[in-house]
């Protein structure tokens, strides 16, 4: 019978509790008497049993009605708090967004971004995950992640991407290497020089592969590593010439590196936004992608600035 009981019954039955009065009770919460009348009774029929023992001086609670003021008590507070809430999420002062990126995404866009973003709405709560492109996705799809900042996806009817930025592929080098003076490079001269190399399973690499093929030249790097860190040092260390994003850039500057743009063909990355289609974002979420799309960041470095890295 409990179950067939709605929450406007126990909250009229609660207030004339509490006011141990039928007017003084409407008047609270904006009822006529004969209709706040009406409720009670059909409480009381659906529960089978009556709840207050009326004169015409007072109104009080039967035993069966002390109890249910109990149980009613617990049941509207924990409502009420439920759509606070509620409200409270819809409002964006409570939430949480997961994004997935690309590590380069990670400690470049992103950081501003979020710092923005926390300072309208200190009450989302917002985690980031940084990996490689296929880890993104698979997050995404999963619903692990609210989004992802990756590269274009190839697969189109799973998920819907927004292009950011175009992240030109630029080369990088030592400042005394002979190639550093350059305004641009092509594909066939740097596979002249020997090379380090992003692992084969990063985007980064696809990347570099891609544009070798389309020049026509193989490039068999010296060494591999995972991490643009490694390969910084490496490169600092005088071991190769390295095929990198501009966007990587600013985490390379304590190499003390130059770089120089790469054509024929020039290859650029597009980094966007991936959501699974489909699947609405949240409101915490979409507050966030509504900043990143009217916050792009530049497809390249133009000069040297605070990242430290010379680029010609």
């Amino acid at each position: 019978m409990l179950m067939n009981v709605t929450l406007r019954q126990l909250q009229a039955f609660r207030q004339v509790a509490e006011q141990a009065s039928f007017s003084k009770a409407a008047e609270r919460i904006g009822l006529s008497q004969p209709a706040l009348s009406a409720t009670i009774r059909k409480l009381e029929e659906t529960l089978g049993v009556r709840v207050f023992d009326r004169t015409t001086r007072q109104v009080l609670l039967t035993p069966e009605g002390e109890e249910l003021l109990r149980l009613a008590t617990r049941m509207v507070d924990e409502f009420e708090a439920v759509a606070g809430d509620l409200q409270d999420y819809l409002a964006r002062r409570r939430g949480r967004v997961v994004v997935a990126a690309l590590p380069t995404a990670a400690a470049v866009i992103l950081p501003p971004m979020i710092a923005r973003y926390r300072a309208d709405n200190p009450g989302i709560d917002i985690r980031m995950h940084d990996g490689l492109h296929g880890a993104i996705l698979e997050q995404v799809r999963s619903g692990a992640a609210d989004f992802g900042i990756t590269v274009e996806p190839q697969d189109t009817d799973e998920f819907r991407f927004e292009r950011l930025l175009a992240d030109r592929m630029v080369l990088v080098c030592r400042p005394d290497h002979p190639l550093a003076g350059r305004t641009a490079v092509t594909w066939a001269e740097m596979a002249e020089h020997p090379t380090v190399a992003m692992s084969r399973t990063t985007s980064v690499r696809q990347s570099m592969e891609t544009a070798c093929a389309q020049a026509g030249v193989t490039i068999h790097p010296l060494y591999e590593a995972s991490h643009l860190a490694t390969i910084g040092g490496l490169v600092g260390a005088g071991t190769g010439v390295a095929a990198l994003p501009s966007l990587s850039l600013p985490l390379l500057r304590f190499a003390g590196l130059a770089s120089v743009p790469l054509e024929s063909p020039v290859m650029e990355r597009g980094i966007g936004i991936v959501r699974r289609i489909g699947r609405s974002a949240s409101v915490a979420a979409r507050g966030l992608l509504a900043m990143l799309a009217l916050h792009r960041e530049p497809s390249e470095a133009d000069g040297q600035g605070s990242d430290g890295v010379e680029v010609h």
